[in-house]
């Protein structure tokens, strides 16, 4: 009796696990057969490498672009609110299952327009994001909205250029007023420069045009430090050539690729790891976590040194610097 007993047990356990493996096989095949939409806004065309990056990163992480993920993106709109918003809702009528949103222009207006909604929002990058109120705080960002925000270090940029450049007595810093991004990078400058015993003349601006003039006619003594300010980019080869022309030293807070162009130094954000980055918020999303439980990321800085631009400008780049920069252009 006893006996029978035991085979009885033995055979609903058994029929017990059959059943408990049946359900995980058809979840992990729903799991894999599951498909995502991603909507991406963006208005600023240098920041398309984020998506490379993000692309990149879902890939490693088992997204397969037609397969199982799609990415509905028209390229960079125009930095208007009204065009902005339009894109945003011809996104959400697609349903898509998440925003992507690249800029703080961007990623304010989704956050409003998903208000009161289920749909996720992750921005990268963005500047100050608290300051800028997208998000409650950076570890709990409440809402349906987090990402990947720019470490804050354009202090530390300029400091960097400054140590390349030490005979510099005054900083000119082109920015434009109506892109947000560049009044918030140029606000902590006051203060970087009284500390760093240095001239800062910040100079609105608001044609690339306006930008080249001003580098033509910069004293000797006079370095360029440059911000994010995407109205300005279409001149910004231009005001290279104008800066090599008349010896004047550049660096960069806005783009690694400043480098590769004519910049001497650039301390930031590499803009394709930021969007790698991002994407491991997004498969966390996928799988089930709230945005409002993701706190806010940051990006990691690089150091690019131009020592070719260095060498042209007659400048001795200490080997204790050069050990330290992850990317020198020779």
């Amino acid at each position: 009796m006893v006996h029978s007993k035991l085979k009885s047990i033995r055979f609903f356990s058994l029929m017990l696990l059959l059943l408990a493996m049946l359900t995980l096989t058809a979840c992990g095949s729903a799991e894999q057969n599951k498909t995502y939409t991603i909507g991406i806004v963006n208005y600023d065309p240098p920041l398309n490498i984020v998506l490379d990056g993000l692309k990149e990163g879902m890939t490693e992480l088992g997204y397969l672009e037609g397969e199982n993920i799609t990415y509905v993106y028209q390229g960079p709109i125009a930095n208007d609110p009204a065009v902005i918003d339009a894109e945003i809702q011809r996104l959400l009528e697609q349903n898509v299952d998440l925003l992507f949103t690249m800029g703080n222009p961007t990623t304010l207006a989704a956050k409003a327009a998903v208000e009161g909604t289920d749909t996720p929002v992750v921005f990268c990058p963005t500047i100050n994001p608290v300051g800028a109120g997208i998000v409650e705080s950076i570890s709990q960002p409440g809402g349906n909205v987090t990402g990947v925000q720019r470490g804050f270090t354009v202090d530390k940029s300029l400091e960097w250029l400054l140590k390349l450049a030490p005979d510099a007595k005054k900083v000119y810093v082109p920015y434009n007023p109506d892109d947000i991004i560049s009044t918030i990078a140029v606000a902590s400058l006051p203060e970087a420069t009284a500390q760093l015993g240095i001239e800062l003349i910040p100079s609105e601006t608001y044609t690339p045009e306006e930008m080249v003039a001003t580098v033509e006619n910069l004293s000797k003594d006079t370095v360029v430090f440059l911000v994010p300010v995407p109205t300005l980019d279409p001149g910004i080869q231009d005001m290279f050539e104008a800066a090599a022309e008349h010896d004047i030293i550049v660096g960069s807070f806005y783009l690694s690729s400043h480098v590769e162009t004519g910049a001497l130094v650039f301390y930031g954000s590499e803009f394709p790891a930021m969007g790698k980055q991002a994407a491991r918020l997004v498969d966390q999303i996928f799988r089930g976590t709230k945005p409002a439980d993701l706190p806010v990321e940051t990006d990691e800085s690089f150091l690019y040194i131009n020592l070719k631009r260095a060498e042209t400008l007659g400048l001795d780049i200490p080997d204790d610097i050069l050990r330290q920069a992850d990317n020198v252009i020779r």
